[in-house]
């Protein structure tokens, strides 16, 4: 009896500090959002797997593709860039590279050429947009998961030195090889800016790089001195860049105090961006040519953000 008289209560001490725990555990969880708790969820599969699963997984990689997955189900514009990839992208919004001069993006699992860099050597071997790039030298760029820097790696290179290309074009069915002599690509924005006519001008834009609005204000100055009273402003193809550079264009069209642009929150706080009195081509007529499918839908997103190599 004397045994029972110590177990009972011990074991009744035991039950009590159970139940506080988990009770403060459930009310803890009760004061958590959906958001944290999935949040939780997450860190905890991570680390279960980086500590407890049977063969070493980069964990890094997980993370990139939850991220991606879930940028794809918000809208068709959202697109995440790794660390990986980061540099190669700021690279491409500014300055040049040696390379084979053609603007590209992972479809599915082939590398499909956007364009090829005017006077690059991919325009110059006839490179066309929508060719695939199959191999450089024996290295298979496609039907693997590679990743971006190590095609990059393979189609860069030194100054001078070459690089055999296997394409595969898809509006004739055919294949073929190139041999490619690697220069040094400089990446401009405004691919051509010229008067059409008595007073029209015309300025084609291929993105929105650290460079772009210099480019462009100084085309449409040149274009002013001609004397031109309307403009065709051509971004079909043009791949995106940084918000800003599109913004001090658009300054240019609009008078003092107009809006630009607004973003709205969720919570309803609005940001704004509205034009200035600088403006130099306020009161001429304005065309812009952009692509027929310009708002697309998820299915339409692009795979990849679109680099130069």
């Amino acid at each position: 009896m004397s045994n029972r008289k110590i177990y009972f209560p011990l074991a009744m001490s035991i039950a009590v500090a159970i139940g506080l725990l988990l009770g403060n555990k459930l009310s803890s969880n009760q004061s958590l959002t959906a958001a944290q708790i999935n949040k939780n969820k997450l860190n905890k599969l991570i680390d279960f797997i980086d500590k407890e699963y049977v063969d070493n997984v980069n964990t890094d990689s997980i993370v990139d593709i939850t991220v991606d997955k879930i940028l794809e189900n918000l809208d068709p514009h959202s697109v995440y860039i790794n660390k990986k990839n980061i540099a190669s992208i700021n690279e491409s919004m500014r300055g040049d590279f040696v390379g084979i001069g053609v603007n590209f993006y992972m479809y599915k699992d082939t590398l499909a050429v956007i364009k090829s860099v005017k006077n690059g050597p991919s325009e110059k071997a006839g490179i066309k947009a929508g060719d695939r790039i199959l191999y450089a030298e024996k290295v298979q760029l496609y039907d693997k998961k590679i990743p971006s820097d190590s095609i990059i790696s393979n189609l860069r290179g030194e100054e001078g030195s070459e690089v055999n290309l296997t394409i595969f074009r898809k509006t004739s069915g055919k294949k073929f090889k190139v041999k490619l002599t690697r220069d040094r690509i400089p990446l401009k924005s405004v691919d051509v800016a010229l008067k059409v006519s008595n007073d029209v001008g015309y300025i084609k834009m291929n993105r929105f790089s650290e460079t772009t609005y210099d480019e462009f204000h100084k085309a449409l100055l040149n274009l002013k001195s001609q004397g031109i009273k309307s403009l065709i402003l051509d971004v079909r193809g043009n791949g995106g860049g940084y918000l800003d550079m599109a913004e001090d264009i658009a300054d240019d069209f609009l008078k003092d105090k107009e809006l630009i642009v607004k973003t709205v929150n969720k919570k309803g706080t609005e940001d704004a961006t509205y034009a200035t009195s600088k403006g130099d081509f306020e009161t001429g007529d304005l065309y812009i040519l952009i692509d027929e499918k310009v708002w697309c839908n998820v299915k339409c997103r692009l795979a990849t953000v679109q680099q130069f190599v």
